[in-house]
């Protein structure tokens, strides 16, 4: 049995990276990886889910306009947007909204990725 990363773990990228192939679809959180591009190269199980998105297609979809256009917003996406500009990324805030429930409260940590991407975790409260 692989040991999983906590969503709170400090260097949770370099964790989640390490894991096996495949490992990421056993975090009880959601895990979405985007190319520097914005395509999705891996989108968790869990976040399919937990989201409400399903089994429909992911990898290979641009993130904040085929999956998640609810995140191309200020709040969401300009955040990472900011942070990209700053260098690297390791931020962590809270947004309402999420495809299955508009209501439902998020805890989002986006991190760099070591080849330039992005890693997306999402904790619904």
């Amino acid at each position: 049995m692989v040991d999983l990363p906590d969503f709170d773990t400090p260097a949770l990228v370099r964790a989640v990276e390490a894991l096996p192939a495949g490992a990421i679809d056993d975090l009880p959180f959601g895990a979405v990886r985007l190319a520097a591009d914005g395509r999705v190269t891996a989108f968790s199980k869990a976040e399919a889910r937990l989201s409400g998105f399903g089994s429909r297609p992911t990898v290979g979809k641009i993130y904040f306009t085929d999956i998640a256009p609810c995140f191309s917003t200020p709040d969401f996406l300009g955040r990472i947007e900011r942070a990209r500009a700053a260098g690297t990324v390791d931020i962590e805030f809270g947004v309402l909204g999420d495809f299955d429930a508009a209501a439902k409260e998020l805890r989002v940590r986006v991190q760099s990725a070591s080849d330039g991407g992005l890693w997306i975790f999402i904790r619904r409260l």
